[in-house]
């Protein structure tokens, strides 16, 4: 939301197209903090308490580049190449879009936050079988073997300072739990060094549990 505003600021709000995408997302954010500070608020029942989702209708490729605006920003300025592939005719499936917005953001938010200046972060999607996958890669330090394991478990922040210098160790474990709830999952690919792919799969029918 700062990246998107202070883009304002600095001329962005001269283009409309733009402009509306950052209101946009900025707006979005607003709603989904809200939804966020609840499950906070519940840590001490099991992280996130009972995970309620409000299905409808989800265009994919459109939903994506409109919640993606706002990380855009954020990552272009950090100094960091920011790449979208994302096909035009994904199908739609039944979804929560603040509740994956929320997934997909705290993918994106560690992506950003741990590569470097200079580094890449990259966002894709596609269609395999049944199931719609979406995937936040970066070439941030990576994440070592033996933590790649617990890195979705509550409050594990690991011990390596190169990847979770802070924070309380909930955002993977909360965008695990929403792949979940949505009858899909989450999986990670890393490299120390090289960087890390997270992707979310998700069912094209309605297999949310």
């Amino acid at each position: 939301m700062r990246s998107a505003i202070q883009a304002l600021l600095g001329g962005a709000d001269e283009e409309p197209t733009l402009r509306r995408e950052l209101l946009a997302g900025i707006e979005g954010e607003v709603d989904r903090l809200q939804r966020l500070l609840d499950d906070l608020a519940r840590l001490h029942d099991q992280v996130v308490g009972t995970l309620e989702l409000a299905y409808q209708p989800l265009a994919v490729s459109e939903w994506l580049l409109h919640m993606l605006a706002p990380w855009r920003a954020a990552a272009q300025e950090k100094g960091l190449h920011w790449e979208v592939t994302v096909p035009a005719d994904l199908p739609s499936l039944a979804a929560d879009p603040d509740r994956l917005a929320q997934a997909l953001g705290n993918l994106l938010s560690n992506a950003i936050k741990y590569t470097p200046p200079g580094g890449t972060v990259s966002v894709g999607a596609g269609i395999e079988g049944e199931e719609i996958w979406v995937r936040v890669s970066d070439t941030g330090p990576g994440i070592a073997p033996e933590e790649q394991a617990r890195i979705f478990d509550p409050f594990y922040r690991g011990r390596s300072e190169r990847r979770f210098p802070q924070g309380v160790g909930l955002g993977l474990t909360i965008a695990r739990d929403l792949a979940i709830a949505h009858g899909g999952r989450l999986e990670l690919e890393s490299t120390l060094g090289l960087g890390s792919h997270f992707t979310l799969w998700l069912p094209l029918g309605p297999q949310a549990g």
